[in-house]
């Protein structure tokens, strides 16, 4: 069996599992052969090797071209498979750090009994038809998905084991840091790890550093766990693998074996080969402390054995998850993240078997002794027409003022051209009385011209209409078009003769249909992360409208904007609205307030104020001044309907009005002014200055013009917005939907990746930035290979479409996206790293070890027993069940025989 793995596209994994009984397999252990092909497609491997169970092997390339491959491979069997796992770094770079990662199955081979032999093809049909070779297809991807358990297993001692601070001191790691938690200070708790792993006091002689300086056995732990693990694997019985031990001489030891691996997981990523035997050293010690420090004591099987080396490390809650830095920073958004649930992700595929006819799809009869021609003709014809149209228009608009100048300077001169001549016939006066006098007979006025009148009038018509053409219009108008025109024509012959046969004939054409054979495969569990984006296509968005000037924010309603009837529009918020849909007609709103005046003087007794239309009046300041030498020493009277008296002492007085609207009067009364001359016009000056407020009906009427403006730029804009959104959504058009869901993948995996990014900002902060911007490329890297992209599935709340079907767009195009309010995403975890993962959400940390040496977090632990029920029964790729399906197709085939088709139903048990 070979299994060929490509790895990033940049380089493949060709393994080939051995015959047992071979010369490389003694004893019938299975022995692998590998091959690393770079490029791809180079020929020549440029590792080889075998591999056996139990081993693992250490694997280095350099190239000419500076491409670096380095790692370690290792195979494990399980019952009846056998797995090659592989832990690799590549890229060009010589920092790993820099490097990509792989860390995951290469090939998996099953030992499986021979397939049956495939049953009898009876269909008669299609013999005419070769086989070909058929290459089984993905069809598309679904998960099954299974709620999380709602208590945590009673057998979780077997996968989980914690810190007992029973014999702890005070002046332990452990002690300390439970003692400032609560002051939730992250640098104090990071501080005293680092005194812890530098040996300064008052940790002095805590910290080991390496295996040499750990006491015997504890440093021969790792070696000796690295080889439970292998025999766990092989051992069938019930065997007692450690017996006689007495663990309670240990338990200081093991305590500051604790408070090391508590130091090391703060500081993460500081001495991770020895953080890693550290943790080795504590599952061994849990497995002893198990077996025999229990009373009673437990009997342990090698499954049991099993799960206790795989068990994971519960965090001390009083200390675990830290707490963030200061400048932690809360969501930019309400989108968020959560463990959703372990579902089975299953295959669907498809393989191509074979051909067979369909139904009937027409049939020819042709009588004895009948000749019959049929002939098909198809005619199609495309025209294509291209028309560019261009057009100018000038309008000369100051020689039209000329024109207008030159009129009236013509008729100046044509009435001073001509000559006026009077005669008088029988013109006789008579006087009579001195103030009297009659006149007899008749005159007569003639206008003659000085020179031509037909020739100057002409001429000056001619020059007008010069001018006039001049300044009607020029316009000039280019036409160009492009007409093309394609036409073909098919034409298909048959010709049935049987006037030579014995009988009648019969021709059947029947449909040709594909048979699929259709499978579901289980690829095993998954655990799902569901993810909730608020406005996943803002970004894709904000790009559009700074690459292409694209406008794809949907406009507002005037209801959106606090805009429900035309009342809610005042003077003071019109000026943004108008400003908002882009009205270039501004209406301005009446001024609230306009005054008019009115003065009287001596012998006027009275006048009329104008109050300005749609205004009424509100209040009136009467002014008034007396001379000193004047008779009247007062000056009463009345405003409409209020009275007012003005004196040398009070000169001025405020009236209030009644809303007097049109002609309001003023009047001076009484036997204040003289009633006759003599009076001096200077003796007393009188002024009314009126206040006028608008009145509503006017300000109503200037509300609802504005109302009825944003409301048709609010429907344009929305007009656009739609137009804009169909084009670029593909709706005018025949688009790839391919191409369109992989436009929202990109989208999405950009919104995800920022959203799991975030949990960093969140649990841990940044104390300095300049600092994380070395390591966010890691963070990147590491959700690139924790989680499979390319198994995101994804819907859209369209909430646009439940107000307006207008807002509606075909499920085929971007249009659910583009407006969709709210995204959820489910995405997949890769099985290797699903306990990292988890461990990331709850801390926001890396941990740089992989399962089973990454510790769980107290509130994690139902999630985490559920991983591990479902990762140890994983049963990997596995047929589950198959069907055929018959695909219709376009094409005809022609029945060999003449005999009408039998369907008959399949049998069904």
């Amino acid at each position: 069996m070979v299994e060929t793995t490509i790895i990033n596209n940049t380089f493949k994994v060709v393994s080939e599992l051995l015959a047992l009984d071979g010369e490389l397999s003694p004893k019938g252990v299975p022995v692998v052969k590998y091959e690393f092909h770079y490029p791809v497609d180079a020929p020549v491997p440029v590792i080889a090797g075998y591999i056996s169970a139990r081993q693992q092997r250490e694997v280095q390339y350099s190239g000419t071209d500076a491409f670096r491959i380095k790692g370690q491979l290792m195979l494990t069997v399980k019952e009846k498979e056998v797995i090659l796992n592989g832990n690799l770094y590549y890229g060009y770079n010589e920092n790993p750090a820099l490097q990509h990662h792989f860390d995951g199955t290469l090939a998996l081979f099953r030992q499986l009994p021979p397939a049956p032999p495939p049953p009898p093809d009876d269909d008669e049909n299609t013999g005419d038809l070769p086989p070909q070779t058929a290459i089984d297809a993905p069809l598309f991807p679904y998960i099954n998905v299974q709620p999380w358990p709602e208590e945590v297993p009673a057998d979780s001692w077997l996968h989980f084991f914690s810190y007992d601070p029973a014999h702890t001191g005070a002046g332990s790691l452990y002690s300390q840091l439970a003692a400032i938690a609560p002051q939730k200070d992250r640098k104090a708790m990071e501080q005293l790890c680092i005194q812890f792993l530098q040996d300064d006091a008052p940790f002095t002689g805590q910290y080991y550093g390496s295996l040499q300086q750990v006491p015997a056995p504890f440093n021969s732990f790792p070696d000796l766990y690295d080889e439970w693990v292998k025999m766990a694997d092989y051992c069938e019985g019930d065997d007692d693998i450690s017996a006689g031990m007495d663990t309670s001489s240990w338990l200081p030891i093991i305590d500051q074996l604790w408070q090391n691996y508590f130091a090391l997981a703060i500081i993460t990523g500081f001495n991770e080969s020895f953080a890693l035997a550290v943790n080795k050293i504590l599952l061994i010690c849990n497995v002893l402390e198990t077996q025999y420090s229990t009373q009673p004591p437990r009997e342990l099987t090698s499954a049991g054995i099993s799960s206790l080396l795989h068990a994971n490390v519960i965090l001390p809650p009083e200390i675990f998850p830290l707490p963030p830095y200061a400048t932690a920073t809360l969501p930019k958004d309400n989108s968020w993240i959560a463990p959703y649930a372990i579902g089975q992700l299953k295959m669907s595929r498809y393989r191509l078997l074979r051909y067979q006819p369909g139904e009937i799809a027409g049939i020819q009869n042709v009588m004895k002794g009948e000749q019959k021609k049929i002939m098909q003709r198809q005619l199609s014809s495309d025209e294509e027409k291209v028309s560019e149209r261009s057009s100018e228009n000038t309008d000369n608009l100051s020689r039209y003022q000329q024109v207008s100048n030159d009129l009236l300077l013509e008729a100046k001169k044509t009435l001073a051209g001509f000559t006026q001549s009077t005669s008088y016939d029988n013109f006789t006066t008579t006087y009579g009385p001195p103030t009297q006098a009659v006149l007899n007979g008749k005159w007569s006025s003639t206008l003659k011209p000085d020179s031509d009148g037909i020739q100057s009038d002409s001429g000056f018509v001619s020059r007008i209409l010069n001018s006039t053409v001049n300044r009607i219009s020029e316009n000039v108008t280019r036409t160009r078009s492009f007409s093309k025109y394609n036409e073909h024509e098919s034409v298909t012959s048959s010709l049935f003769d049987n006037r030579h046969g014995d009988g009648h004939f019969r021709g059947i054409y029947r449909w040709l249909n594909k048979i699929y054979r259709v499978s579901v495969e289980n690829y095993g569990h998954r655990f799902l992360l569901e993810l909730s984006i608020e406005q996943p296509a803002r970004e894709y968005i904000q790009s559009q409208q700074s690459l292409n000037a694209t406008d794809l924010q949907a406009p507002l309603s005037p209801a959106e904007m606090g805009i429900r009837t035309y009342t809610d529009i005042t003077a003071a918020n019109y000026a943004q609205l108008l400003s908002y849909y882009q009205i270039d007609i501004i209406r301005q709103p009446p001024e609230p307030y306009t005054y008019a005046a009115v003065i009287l003087s001596p012998g006027e007794t009275e006048k009329y104020a104008a109050i300005p239309d749609h205004y009424f009046a509100v209040q009136a300041t009467v002014t008034g001044i007396i001379a000193s030498g004047a008779p009247v020493r007062s000056v009463s009277g009345i405003v409409g309907s209020a009275l007012f008296e003005l004196t040398d002492t009070v000169r001025t007085q405020t009236l209030d009005m009644d809303g007097e609207k049109g002609q309001l009067p003023v009047s001076v009364i009484g036997p204040n002014t003289p009633d006759a001359p003599p009076y001096k016009p200077n003796d007393f000056t009188l002024n009314v200055r009126i206040k006028c407020s608008v009145t509503e009906e006017k300000m109503n009427e200037w509300k609802a013009q504005v109302y009825r403006q944003i409301n048709e730029a609010w429907q344009k804009r929305l007009s656009v917005y739609i137009s804009t959104l169909s084009r670029l959504a593909g709706e005018g058009e025949q688009s790839n939907p391919e191409l369109l869901r992989n436009t929202e993948r990109s989208a999405l995996h950009r919104r995800c990746a920022a959203l799991l990014m975030q949990v960093f900002y969140v649990k841990v902060g940044d104390p300095a930035s300049a600092t994380f911007q070395i390591n966010e490329p890691r963070y990147y890297q590491f959700l690139r290979e924790a989680l499979e992209w390319d198994e995101m599935t994804w819907f859209f709340d369209d909430s646009p479409s439940i107000f307006s079907y207008a807002l509606q767009g075909r499920d085929d195009s971007l249009r659910p996206f583009l407006q969709a309010q709210r995204a959820r995403v489910l995405l997949p975890v890769r099985p290797s790293f699903n306990f990292q993962l988890l461990y990331y959400l709850s801390s926001g940390i890396i941990w740089p070890a992989p399962y089973p040496f990454v510790p769980v977090n107290s509130t994690d632990t139902r999630i985490a027993a559920h991983l591990k029920s479902a990762y140890n029964d994983d049963p990997y790729t596995k047929i589950e069940y198959t069907w055929e399906i018959a695909l219709p197709t376009a094409m005809q085939v022609v029945q060999e025989s003449s005999e009408l088709p039998e369907f008959t139903s399949p049998h069904h048990p």
